[in-house]
């Protein structure tokens, strides 16, 4: 038989290239077969361990979600007793707030209460203030506020002022029950009470201060009165020697035309109103030791230059601790008087001189007839007599 020809000898054929393609890519799926089992291998390996890994997760977070949950309700019956500890402190310390106000508001001295805002209802009062309007604390609180006010419509004024700077204070006359009157000091401003916008008000009785303000008001009036009318000079000086105040009578003493012109013209020269300044010194030193002294006689000038004699009371004037605050006194013009001593004067030592020639008058009269007297007469009229013989010698 002929020599065999292997298929690669042998001319191609189509076929025969068809077979080998096939072949090859039988080949590169069997490859792919391969690998795709490789990747899934792989694949349930890594499933494997992400489960094993994901079971130990999920139990650990199962564990968590157990732990949290026992947590939470520790946590729970915690916070519940906390809260509860923390409302009976903040009922504590309410009961305590509410007992200090109570103390406060019964030691305090004034009337204390609290109103609405619109209303005026009274919410809260203490026992000041019912003894100052005539009624109890519990009867004010069915009482409205704008009962109290001697003038009603003063209410409104007090709400506007408040509006405009939260706070009020001022001088009211209010109404007690029984329809007297009398004067307050009145404090309001806004307050909250019990969840409410309230005011918190304050009044103290002031009639006993009014009173006296009144009557000092008069008084003054009256000092006033007598000040500027007085016929004699008053005067308030300062501890440096100058006037403070003068009235007209003082002025006019020394030749000003008003208590301004001479307050205006002295100042800090009080000096020139004396003749002699000591004696202004002297005025003051004795003031400072005696605090009063009466009837200090000096001579004084006039704006003019005129002289005249004055006489002055002053006293010191000291504040409730002993501070001296300034002097206070009066001056007269004492000339007439001093010009009638001056001649009385003159008439006694003439009077006097005349009383003794009198006197010695009558003293030579007693003398002359006295026997001794009578002796020394015949004695000089002896001694005469031999003074005028002629002289043996002589004849």
């Amino acid at each position: 038989m002929g020599t065999s020809v292997s298929l690669s000898e042998q001319a191609p054929d189509p076929l025969l290239s068809e077979v080998i393609a096939l072949q090859q890519q039988v080949e590169q799926l069997r490859q792919q077969l391969l690998q795709t089992q490789q990747e899934k291998a792989d694949l349930e390996v890594l499933l494997n361990m992400v489960t094993g890994h994901s079971d130990q997760i999920l139990s650990e977070v199962e564990q968590e979600k157990t732990d949290l949950e026992i947590l939470l309700e520790t946590a729970t019956e915690h916070s519940m007793l906390v809260e509860t500890d923390l409302q009976q402190q903040v009922e504590e310390e309410r009961r305590q707030r509410e007992e200090q106000f109570q103390s406060i508001t019964a030691a305090t001295p004034v009337g204390l209460l609290i109103a609405e805002v619109e209303t005026g209802r009274i919410l809260y009062a203490n026992e000041r203030l019912g003894d100052l309007l005539g009624l109890s604390p519990a009867a004010l609180l069915a009482q409205s506020t704008v009962d109290f006010y001697a003038q009603p419509e003063e209410r409104v004024s007090v709400l506007e002022a408040i509006a405009q700077n939260q706070t009020y204070r001022g001088e009211l006359l209010f109404r007690r029950a029984d329809g007297s009157v009398f004067w307050g000091l009145l404090s309001m401003r806004p307050f909250g009470f019990n969840g409410q916008h309230t005011l918190l008000t304050a009044i103290q009785d002031i009639s006993d201060r009014k009173q006296a303000e009144d009557a000092l008001r008069i008084a003054e009036a009256k000092y006033r009165g007598i000040f500027e009318n007085a016929v004699e000079g008053i005067f308030r000086m300062a501890l440096d020697g100058d006037y403070l105040e003068v009235n007209r009578a003082m002025a006019g003493l020394f030749g000003y035309t008003s208590p301004g012109e001479m307050l205006e013209s002295v100042r800090g020269a009080t000096a020139q109103l004396y003749v002699d300044p000591a004696q202004q010194q002297d005025l003051r030193q004795r003031l400072e030791s005696q605090d009063e002294i009466k009837d200090f006689e000096y001579a004084a000038r006039r704006q003019d230059g005129s002289r005249f004699w004055a006489s002055a009371w002053a006293r010191a004037i000291r504040s409730e601790s002993g501070d001296l605050l300034y002097y206070e006194g009066s001056c007269i013009d004492i000339t007439q008087r001093k010009q009638q001593e001056e001649a009385l004067k003159r008439e006694i030592r003439k009077l006097r001189i005349e009383v003794d020639q009198t006197k010695r008058q009558k003293e030579v009269a007693q003398i002359e007839q006295t026997d001794y007297f009578q002796w020394l007469v015949s004695q000089a009229d002896d001694l005469r007599l031999f003074k005028d013989a002629p002289r043996r010698d002589e004849g």
